[in-house]
């Protein structure tokens, strides 16, 4: 997995991968740019981000063998419900969470930068 791949993965993952994050974790989100502040949460959305990514390459592969639009949708929200669960799973962080952070390094380079810093250091030797 490269570090490009895995920080659009995490990006893509603040949208919950396949579609846009629930009307419901835009009311009470919290500031992403302030989370990116906290070591702790960065590395915290750096491990759900990695589970986040498995998630998604499994789905990604079955979506593409598959023609029938309705079947699609039906993938989709069951990776949708896989990708919270797995970021739901992870230590430290909470949804809102990593959405807000996912979103604020989606708009801000320095902190896509930041967030892909630390995946470069947690990356297992190759």
């Amino acid at each position: 997995m490269t570090f490009k791949t895995s920080l659009t993965a995490a990006i893509l993952a603040s949208g919950l991968a396949f579609g846009t994050a629930p009307a419901a974790l835009a009311q009470d989100q919290p500031d992403g740019a302030a989370l990116v502040q906290q070591d702790a949460k960065l590395d915290s959305f750096v491990m759900a981000a990695g589970a986040v990514d498995e998630v998604r390459n499994t789905y990604v592969m079955q979506l593409q063998s598959i023609e029938d639009e309705a079947e699609q949708q039906s993938l989709i929200q069951e990776a949708n419900a896989a990708i919270v669960q797995a970021v739901e799973e992870a230590e430290g962080i909470t949804l809102e969470e990593y959405v807000a952070i996912g979103e604020a390094a989606a708009a801000d380079p320095e902190i896509a930068a930041q967030i892909e810093s630390i995946m470069r250091e947690q990356a297992p030797a190759e």
